[in-house]
């Protein structure tokens, strides 16, 4: 009887997702659930390295520079998160490989295998995560399209731009918010789409466009490699959402909570005031919360975190040690005494008016 009642409640069950939709036989309209779970950790672990993929040439937030000290370095905002990643797994956050991507290449490599993570300013979308069948960790930097023109034109509003040249990339999200922006407002412009081959600012800069639209972050690093940044300026509008952060192949559940929290990681040190200085004066603290945090709080009815995640105990005392805590990526690289000056804006801790939160590590 109880197996006869177990046999009746699966065919239930059954009959309401198909019902509901979740499962569909025999329809070529729907696409059915049905993740492939991967190994990529086990690759990595065997591997020696993360393959990160991440733009080149992008100041503040990803490129290969070279000292006489280190040689080839990369450095920036987006590096400094694959680095977490290694950090977190090998203990050593330069046991890695970069990628260099573009538009039209980032998402097939991550998709064929050729690179572990994304970390290269990508925006969070629905048709990316749910089409693609990508999952995008979380957001590490808050943005929004903008626009950049020369100064001589005498603007002051992407709406005075009636009959603008505007550059554009084909390959990300900025076409279709730029055309919904000129379209809410009745401005006519001509569309310049630049090739994945091209950088749109290069063909900004020769005098191709007239302006050119583009996350504000990616505005504000670009107009540095400019010959004469000042005689360029980031016209005021907002256009649009651009949540930027890692992604990883959708369906490889350790390979995501890995790097998802390595990231989490990142927002709690900085809530708890530990910083890859002071790290060390948090060993064998007396709270619970902490002790977690830096794998102490160990036996047998309470294992490490790490040890759920298959990593070392000491794994986010590794991350903040090496490469140190948000506000400390974030500063060094994209912020106000950097270069590029960018305020932290939504890109605070919830508690400080942002949007940084972390759920709790335990």
């Amino acid at each position: 009887m109880i197996l006869t009642g177990k046999i009746f409640l699966a065919f239930i069950w059954t009959f309401w997702l198909i019902a509901s939709g979740s499962i569909v036989e025999g329809t070529d309209n729907v696409t059915i659930y049905n993740p492939s779970y991967g190994s990529t950790y086990d690759r990595v672990v065997k591997r020696g390295y993360v393959i990160c993929g991440t733009n080149d040439e992008f100041p503040g937030f990803s490129q290969e520079i070279w000292s006489n000290e280190d040689g080839n370095k990369w450095e920036g905002f987006d590096v400094d998160i694959c680095r977490a990643v290694a950090a977190a797994i090998f203990g050593d956050a330069d046991a890695i490989e970069y990628v260099i991507v573009n538009g039209k290449t980032r998402f097939e490599f991550l998709i064929d295998g050729s690179i572990d993570m994304l970390s290269a300013a990508t925006t969070f979308t629905f048709t990316r995560n749910v089409q693609k069948n990508l999952e995008f960790l979380p957001t590490t930097y808050y943005d929004g399209q903008g626009f950049i023109v020369r100064k001589t034109l005498g603007v002051s509003s992407a709406k005075q731009m009636e009959g603008a040249r505007i550059c554009f990339s084909g390959s990300g999200t900025a076409a279709k918010n730029i055309a919904d922006f000129m379209k809410l407002h009745g401005i006519n412009y001509i569309p310049v789409d630049v090739p994945p081959n091209q950088k749109t600012r290069d063909v900004y800069k020769r005098g191709d466009c007239d302006m050119y639209g583009t996350d504000r972050s990616g505005l504000a690093s670009n107009r540095l490699s400019f010959d004469d940044p000042e005689r360029h300026m980031i016209l005021p509008e907002i256009i649009s959402k651009e949540p930027l952060g890692p992604v990883v192949r959708y369906g490889d559940q350790k390979w995501s909570d890995i790097v998802r929290w390595t990231v989490y990681v990142l927002f709690i040190a900085e809530e708890m005031g530990i910083n890859s200085k002071n790290i060390d004066r948090f060993v064998n603290h007396i709270d619970p919360y902490i002790q977690r945090f830096m794998g102490e709080l160990n036996g047998k009815d309470h294992p490490h975190l790490g040890a759920k995640l298959g990593l070392d105990a000491k794994w986010s005392y590794n991350v903040i040690k090496q490469v140190g805590n948000y506000e400390e990526i974030y500063e060094r690289n994209v912020g106000p005494d950097t270069p590029i000056g960018l305020q932290r804006g939504l890109n605070r801790l919830y508690s400080h008016g942002g949007l940084l939160y972390a759920p709790p590590l335990k």
